[in-house]
């Protein structure tokens, strides 16, 4: 009896998606298992490999937030069976003609837009998809998926509105970030822009054609912005390339100006919660390896917070933090110009007490109480290099050196839920210095600044009162009126304020359970659902942004290229493997 076709769904086709597709049919052809099998994609932008958030045709104002230094993309290796023969893709860096054997530490590292990275994304996984279409192995659909539904055979369907897709063996989502339920705040702003004739409400800072677009967004407009991030730059940066553009005046600090034939005062209105501005990332290779810890010293932090004994008996994060301060301290008593009149047990002590509680005050830290301009002036000087660097600016930078070690050391850890819910949350309040822009990026703000274009007066929790015409943000001195309000804050995978159909439908059928209020839902380490019934082997596998909470690290473009859509692609091959197996077993 010979085996039928066995079928597989991939919900979601973007860099995560298109990643597993590849280490998928790698691992069936290495194994000679690439017979009886059909793989059907779901992908509603139809931006396959690149997804939305690296789709081609977005605005060049869009940038990557992580230098091409280290974007290590590997290379696809060939593919040759019986059925097909795929030829081998690049890596990013022999892709993009990079080099860096041969480019100067001291040269300022560059980020490209995103649509460059989705270039390359889309002809790695097109060169893959044509040989597979042609053998019959996959086939596409620019479909929204509303439902998966595991039925009492065993089987799967996919229910997209239009198309009932029947009989999968296997589904995979990397479905990204998902709709949530807005806040009351959105809901009000929502409501009062219905009833207005001239104010205008983004919900999402993406894509930026939706507000470039707008007819009535003038050089005389003002456009609040809540947030005041990395998405918040991306919009400031397409929006001021609409008016003007940005000039280099020093190649060395990046130092910049805006220049504009029109009159534009106070267009740009950010504001958040705290008001702190994100920090730069050192400018190049040279000066970012100050901060870098040696391969021992984060052998030895991954021993100590890998160990399961250690996260068994945590009660918080502090066992993170232990392993990470004296790293810390260590590389800032050896940066270049320090010459403090602290001992290494007082560095110690601020560093422990500051990620604790980044509101802590100490001279070494920059003071949190300086206006948003100074702010960004220091970490700048910082950045380059021209000034010492702050301890917690210090602080930031080890700790990205230190976040691959720390992904990989406690996803699937032993910790108790709200333990990693409060590791994650110790993460997270890091972001805004280890996830920080590019120096160019901050000089392009202080440049809108210097003209008048950007206003920073309201940028700390303002009260805002809705108005005819739009919006009205106000402090303790002064308030001013916009008319175009952009959302640039970009929800958390918290699971259970999700409103994807998709998701509702997964969670009601109890195939995938939260983690933790706060966070994202259960996998195993191969990346399948665990259901509330320990029993039921779910043929379901998720990756990406709503498994946070089981797995740490999840949203970054070199996660996507990680360890976990290889080790799903190994449990996947294997389940095909067995199912053929039964087969030759019986003849």
């Amino acid at each position: 009896m010979k085996p039928q076709t066995r079928k597989i769904a991939i919900i979601g086709i973007g860099p995560r998606g298109g990643y597993a597709l590849e280490r998928y049919i790698l691992e069936l052809a290495g194994e000679s298992l690439l017979t009886n099998i059909h793989i059907s994609l779901f992908e509603q932008t139809g931006y396959l490999g690149n997804g939305q958030v690296y789709n081609l045709g977005q605005n060049p104002s869009n940038w990557i937030n992580i230098t091409e230094r280290i974007l290590d993309l590997p290379e696809r290796e060939q593919i040759k069976t019986e059925s097909i023969a795929v030829d081998a893709f690049p890596s990013y860096k022999v892709w993009a003609s990079k080099d860096y054997a041969i480019i100067s530490e001291e040269t300022p590292d560059t980020y490209p837009p995103r649509s460059q990275i989705g270039e390359f994304l889309s002809q790695r996984l097109q060169s893959l998809l044509e040989p597979l279409k042609q053998a019959d192995i996959v086939s596409i659909h620019t479909e929204p998926v509303q439902i998966v539904k595991w039925l009492d055979n065993g089987k799967l369907e996919v229910d997209t509105g239009k198309t009932l897709h029947k009989d999968f063996d296997e589904v995979l989502l990397t479905i990204g970030h998902q709709p949530v339920e807005p806040s009351q705040q959105i809901t009000d702003w929502e409501n009062h822009v219905s009833a207005q004739e001239d104010s205008y409400l983004y919900q999402s800072p993406y894509p930026t054609t939706n507000y470039l677009e707008n007819k009535n967004l003038r050089a005389s407009s003002s456009v609040a912005i809540r947030g005041f991030g990395l998405a918040m730059i991306d919009v400031v940066r397409a929006i001021a390339n609409k008016f003007g553009e940005f000039i280099i005046t020093d190649q060395k600090s990046k130092l910049c100006d805006f220049q504009t034939d029109l009159y534009i005062k106070d267009l740009f209105i950010p504001f958040s919660l705290d008001g702190l501005p994100p920090v730069p990332k050192p400018l190049n290779a040279h000066i970012d390896n100050w901060f870098k810890p040696s391969e021992e010293s984060l052998a030895t932090f991954e021993e100590i917070i890998g160990d399961k004994k250690n996260q068994e008996s945590a009660v918080g994060p502090q066992f993170v933090i232990d392993a990470f301060v004296p790293i810390a301290s260590s590389i800032y008593t050896n940066l270049p110009k320090i010459n403090n009149q602290y001992s290494k047990k007082e560095i110690e002590n601020v560093i422990g007490s500051w990620l604790n509680d980044q509101s802590f005050k100490h001279q070494l830290l920059l003071s949190t109480e300086l206006s948003a301009e100074r702010s960004m002036r220091d970490y700048i000087d910082m950045a380059i290099g021209k000034t010492i660097s702050s301890l917690d600016f210090c602080i930031g930078q080890v700790w990205r050196h230190c976040q691959p070690t720390l992904y990989s050391a406690l996803s699937f850890n032993d910790c108790s839920d709200k333990v990693f819910a409060d590791i994650i949350k110790l993460d997270e309040s890091t972001k805004r210095y280890s996830y920080g822009p590019p120096v160019e990026s901050i000089q392009q703000l202080l440049a809108l600044l210097k003209s008048g274009i950007l206003n920073l007066d309201f940028v700390s929790d303002p009260d805002i009162e809705l108005i005819d015409g739009g919006w009205k943000l106000s402090n303790e001195t002064k308030s001013i009126s916009a008319n175009f309000m952009i959302d640039s804050v970009l929800d958390a995978p918290k699971i259970k304020a999700v409103r994807s159909p998709l998701v509702q439908s997964l969670l009601s059928d109890d195939l995938m359970q939260a983690v933790h209020d706060d966070l994202g839902i259960v996998t195993n380490e191969n990346s399948y659902l665990i259901s509330k019934d320990a029993n039921r082997k779910v043929p379901i596998a998720l990756l990406g942004r709503l498994a946070k909470g089981t797995i740490i690290g999840v949203d970054a473009i070199l996660e996507c290229f990680g360890d976990r859509p290889r080790e799903w692609a190994v449990q996947a091959a294997q389940h095909h493997k067995n199912y053929l197996n039964q087969y030759s077993d019986s003849n």
